[in-house]
């Protein structure tokens, strides 16, 4: 099941937490620049125990998202990891080194988290050489992620209604690298900064159940439609390891979404009231 808020994040979440309501994986793209964290206390209590949650941002407040965390009132967070990875855009200062990078950090509410390494494996450099002689083609992936882009050519790009390409959009193959360490079949993920929901997104092509949440009324509805699209660069051979649908997350039912008086609607009841 994927539900989704057209609503202020923190409004959704103190709701969740009120109805007892349990997250597996909390990913936050959240806008970099934004140093108010008070979402941050909000997201980790409905972590359930040994919970991951992910924080993506970059220079501009990984050093006091990093305090933030470090002084927050839940100091059950234990650190599991930093990533970075490299990207393609952003500006050219003449004066200093181009910061074209996200930070990306995990913590776990707890020390027990799962992590299964051999969903993340990518190719040796040294495979087929004298320096390998353990004989092994593939090694999990490292915190440097620098074989995963999104250009403005991509095809996964989403668009507004002018023509624009809509900011922040982060791939799928992010997704893969961040979300199947961490998660099983029948998880719950939340994406309290849902953007164009790529994790919502992931979670329905992978057999995982999300909530996402948007402020933004025309992202939130660029993003809905997204979540119903098929991928536009679907692989011929979807029983690879690296693509996984389960086709009852297509189903008519699967698609829930709020509006910020909290009407619920449905895919099926939006095709029933149009015919």
């Amino acid at each position: 099941m994927i539900a989704l808020y057209n609503d202020d994040n923190i409004k959704v979440m103190s709701d969740m937490y009120d109805k007892g309501i349990l997250i597996n994986l909390v990913y936050c793209d959240f806008i970099y620049e934004n140093l108010d964290f008070r979402w941050v206390d909000y997201a980790t209590r409905i972590l359930c125990p040994d919970g991951i949650i992910i924080f993506q941002t970059d220079w501009h407040s990984v050093t006091e998202l990093d305090q933030y965390l470090k002084e927050s009132i839940n100091a059950d967070l234990a650190f599991v990891n930093h990533l970075v990875w490299k990207n393609e855009w952003g500006n050219h200062p003449k004066n200093r080194f181009h910061q074209c990078y996200d930070d990306i950090l995990i913590y776990c509410r707890g020390t027990n988290w799962k992590f299964y390494s051999d969903r993340i494996q990518v190719p040796k450099a040294t495979a087929k050489t004298n320096l390998n002689p353990s004989g092994r083609e593939t090694k999990t992936a490292t915190a440097w992620i620098d074989d995963i882009c999104l250009t403005t050519t991509s095809k996964e790009r989403i668009k507004k209604n002018d023509g624009h390409l809509v900011k922040w959009q982060k791939p799928m193959r992010l997704m893969d690298r961040l979300l199947f360490p961490f998660t099983d079949e029948g998880d719950l993920i939340l994406e309290p900064f849902g953007g164009t929901f790529s994790a919502c997104r992931w979670a329905k092509e992978n057999n995982r159940n999300a909530i996402g949440i948007e402020y933004d009324k025309t992202i939130f509805e660029l993003a809905k439609r997204r979540i119903n699209m098929p991928d536009p660069e679907e692989k011929e051979d979807k029983s690879s390891d690296d693509w996984r649908v389960n086709e009852t997350y297509r189903g008519k039912d699967s698609i829930l979404w709020y509006d910020s008086d909290g009407e619920q609607h449905s895919r099926a009841k939006e095709e029933s009231d149009g015919a």
